[in-house]
């Protein structure tokens, strides 16, 4: 299981939402590349960055921050918000991004997704945003969608896909921990490896989702516990990297 430090980004700025609320942001850092130089010393070797500008206007908006980020850190960097064609999935990754991450342009057309398979190959991966429901949300979780989750995974029909990123917008920046109920249903009828993301606060939710890996779980992104100290980064990339009886020895836990 991989842990992925995110990054969101506004005007250049590292901030966090509530469910996705602009409206509710949270300014943490004038200066992204010092926070991602930081998860890089804790032992990071992603980076989960959206450009939340360009999720919810579809035009790219913070990718020369992202570009800065890799330059500087040399760490993997997975990159969303805008990427609603072939042209601007072309420039995120000739920028030196490591892969894409595609939500509202292959919800609005199928044949995006196709597209960017047929020409990146496995550059990109697929991140599907979901409510209480199972509802799928776009447009930087602005706009509803017709589908629900549950059906969009089973009806995906390209056979390279094999890892999806699902983020519960009702539990992300609550920090009230990850909506297992609902992840365990995904998990039942996916037959792809699920990165977690919304609601991660404790290193506890670190431990739940380890202790379900074997179902389908390869990844954790966490962002609002990291910057609000609620969690320490080197102890979740410790248990998801399989040294649970590390932590507990170095914890003091039963």
């Amino acid at each position: 299981m991989i842990i992925y430090p995110a990054i969101d980004i506004i005007n250049g700025e590292c901030v966090r939402l509530v469910r996705g609320d602009y409206s509710q942001k949270k300014k943490y850092s004038s200066d992204p590349v010092k926070v991602a130089i930081e998860w890089k010393k804790c032992g990071a070797e992603w980076l989960h960055v959206v450009d939340l500008d360009g999720a919810k206007t579809g035009e790219l908006k913070n990718l020369d921050t992202a570009a800065d980020i890799k330059k500087k850190t040399g760490l993997k960097i997975q990159y969303g918000g805008g990427i609603r064609d072939i042209a601007s999935a072309g420039k995120v990754l000739n920028a030196g991004i490591d892969r894409i991450i595609l939500g509202t342009g292959v919800l609005e057309d199928a044949g995006f997704l196709k597209n960017v398979f047929n020409t990146y190959k496995k550059r990109f991966i697929l991140s599907l945003d979901f409510d209480s429901s199972g509802k799928l949300y776009k447009h930087g979780w602005q706009s509803e969608t017709s589908f629900n989750i549950f059906d969009y995974l089973s009806e995906i029909n390209i056979d390279a896909i094999k890892e999806v990123i699902i983020t519960s917008i009702s539990k992300d920046g609550t920090l009230n921990g990850p909506d297992t109920g609902i992840i365990e249903k995904i998990l039942k009828i996916s037959r792809f490896k699920l990165i977690i993301a919304g609601g991660i606060s404790k290193i506890e939710d670190i431990i739940k989702l380890k202790s379900i890996e074997k179902y389908g779980i390869s990844g954790a992104i966490i962002g609002k516990a990291l910057y609000e100290g609620r969690l320490d980064l080197r102890e979740a990339i410790m248990i998801a990297e399989g040294n649970l009886d590390d932590f507990k020895k170095d914890n003091t836990m039963p």
